[in-house]
């Protein structure tokens, strides 16, 4: 609201002001925040649907935590029931043979030892009793219909069984008391199974003579998780070790690209992109649930969806730990909770529609401020050309905001136009100029002039000067400011600039002849174009000198510049004009630099000795080169 005044007669005949408002389309945002925060006594009521919902959620969530409990619960106890009886055979075997019930040397007695083994435990594939020499008493499963047969096999010439009864050897002459081992899972060509094998030493008259071991098959688990696999329980997995897959539905009919030195499919790479992804740090957090001592979890978030993990480490079977679990995507077991909410959606409704209108009011205001946000930010990094002005807005103190922005922006876009941008870098981030004070530093300076400017622009408009001038100067800036350069002002056709200032700079010398040397090349890529289009092409001379110079704020109290004089930057200027005299007529590239900058380059630039000379208003000789392209 404005307030302006109208004249009006009184009883005496004078005239008086009367305040009236008036309304100028803007509203005040005090006003504004006002009516929302009285909106906001709505929440009150949101409160009790809030708790309503929070009670229902975490009865929902205990009775997920349970059934995901449960469900890896019965992975491992499968495990133990598919892998537990193999153990406690080759123990009974092993202990019967060392304690002399049963004679090894015996093939019958042994044949039939073996066979009832298998017979007693339908899940494991073979037994046998392996002598040091490698020659096994082997009792196996045989054929689709599963038929036990007994033979002598020698392994001695299997690389496998040969490395593993020589890890069995070693680990039992290390301890008597070893017990049941299992080993690294093998896979084996025939059948294309990958297998689990426990070996117990057998030990008589305190000499080792030999292991009897239990084959078991993995993908019976396998077949089991595809089986018992579903929506509510999730997709149930094994893992050897954290990056090994042991048994997963997909494994049931078998997994491609299995090798004997690749006998279990690696968890990256693995064929079910979900499973493939568990231990992924990025995008992951805790689960919510409360799980049993021993069950651990976490949650991933995937393109595909979020997804809860949930295992539990196993251990004494192998020197890998296994990790039984399952994997939920979160939408499949939310069910339930998806109909909490349905059910709670008439009593919200009416409270949504009463929040609608603090919701439109609370974005109409925070829009402008967020804009502002951003707009901030592209400033203080100097991202100027990037802001976009702010869009004005109804609220009188956010509208008054954007005009002000606006024209703040428009200045400092003006003032990096003619102010060199390494000092709006300087005055933007210090918020006033350091080192501005003028001092004396070592410096290198940088002139460049267009050859024959005055010819090559005669027969050109004022348009078409100036465009042709803009153009050049844009590839000379953007070589010189691609090396850290401060372009201090443009001269006509000519360019100054230097290094050193006003923040200190290693290598100036440099760094300077690397931008003339690409200001080479940019002039020349230009002249292509320009030949190209029939227009006759641009020469350029270029000066570089490095020495002492005066740097600072010059200038009068009103009007100053910041800037370098001195008698090096004259060394420089004459180092371009020189170029007249030391390069034939059509160079269209001359770059001189002083022996000061050729002393400070060292290696990596070629230099062309050009002699002393006598430079105009200098008394003394400079040393002067040539510096050319690679």
């Amino acid at each position: 609201m404005e307030r302006s005044t109208s004249p009006v007669a009184d009883s005496s005949g004078r005239k008086v002001r009367l305040l009236k408002s008036r309304w100028n389309g803007r509203f005040s945002i005090t006003v504004t925040l006002a009516t929302a925060i009285s909106l906001l006594v709505l929440v009150s009521v949101g409160t009790v649907l809030g708790v309503g919902i929070w009670l229902a959620q975490k009865n929902t969530l205990t009775l997920l935590s349970e059934n995901a409990t449960q469900n890896v619960a019965v992975i491992v106890q499968r495990i133990s029931q598919h892998l537990k009886p193999a153990e406690y055979q080759a123990q009974f075997i092993a202990t019967r043979i060392s304690s002399g019930d049963i004679d090894p040397n015996d093939r019958k007695i042994i044949g039939l030892t073996l066979t009832g083994a298998l017979a007693a435990t339908p899940q494991v594939d073979a037994v046998m009793f392996i002598r040091p020499s490698l020659q096994a008493d082997f009792a196996g499963r045989t054929g689709p219909s599963g038929k036990v047969s007994f033979q002598t096999i020698d392994y001695s010439d299997d690389p496998i069984v040969r490395e593993r009864t020589r890890e069995a050897y070693l680990a039992a002459r290390q301890s008597r008391d070893l017990g049941a081992r299992w080993i690294a899972p093998v896979w084996r060509e025939q059948p294309k199974k990958t297998y689990m094998i426990v070996g117990y030493p057998v030990w008589r008259d305190d000499e080792w003579i030999g292991s009897v071991v239990a084959i078991v098959s993995v993908r019976e688990l396998s077949e089991f998780l595809s089986k018992t696999t579903s929506a509510d329980s999730g997709r149930r997995f094994v893992l050897y070790g954290r990056n090994h897959v042991l048994a997963h539905p997909l494994m049931a009919q078998g997994y491609p690209d299995r090798t004997i030195a690749k006998p279990l499919p690696a968890v990256a790479g693995f064929s079910d992109p979900v499973l493939a992804a568990i231990w992924q740090e990025e995008d992951r957090s805790p689960v919510i649930l409360n799980l049993a001592a021993g069950t651990r979890g976490h949650v991933i978030s995937l393109e595909s969806g979020e997804y809860v993990y949930l295992y539990r480490r196993i251990d004494g079977f192998g020197s890998q730990p296994w990790y039984a679990g399952a994997y939920f995507r979160i939408a499949d077991v939310s069910t339930e909770i998806q109909r909490m909410m349905i059910s709670l959606v008439a009593g919200i409704c009416a409270l949504l529609l009463s929040l609608a209108a603090a919701v439109v009011l609370g974005r109409r205001i925070g829009r402008p401020i967020v804009e502002f946000s951003a707009a901030a930010a592209h400033i203080r990094d100097l991202e100027v050309t990037e802001v976009k002005e702010l869009p004005g807005s109804i609220f009188r103190e956010l509208n008054d905001q954007s005009k002000a922005f606006n024209a703040m922006l428009r200045a400092l876009r003006w003032f990096q136009l003619y102010v060199p941008k390494k000092i709006v870098e300087s005055l933007v981030r210090g918020g006033e100029l350091r080192d501005t004070t003028s001092s004396a530093r070592d410096m290198t300076v940088l002139f460049t002039d267009i050859a024959g400017f005055s010819t090559l622009s005669e027969n050109m408009s004022a348009s078409e000067v100036t465009a042709f001038v803009n153009r050049h100067f844009e590839l000379v800036a953007s070589c010189i400011e691609a090396e850290d350069g401060t372009v201090d002002k443009f001269m006509g056709d000519s360019v100054m600039a230097f290094w050193g200032a006003p923040e200190p700079q290693e290598e100036t010398a440099v760094r300077a002849c690397r931008a003339a040397l690409a200001i080479a090349e940019a002039v020349r890529a230009e002249n292509e174009k320009r030949h190209a289009a029939g227009q006759p092409p641009v020469g350029i001379r270029i000066g570089v000198h490095t020495g002492v110079a005066t740097v600072g704020n010059i200038g009068a109290p009103s009007r100053i510049n910041y800037t370098i004089i001195g008698d090096s930057v004259n060394v420089g200027q004459r180092l371009e004009q020189l170029g007249k005299e030391i390069y034939p007529a059509g160079t269209d590239v001359c770059i001189l630099i002083s022996g000061d900058t050729a002393a400070a380059l060292g290696g990596g630039f070629t230099l062309i000795p050009v002699g002393p000379h006598k430079l105009k208003g200098r008394a003394g000789e400079v040393d002067i080169f040539k510096l050319e392209s690679a």
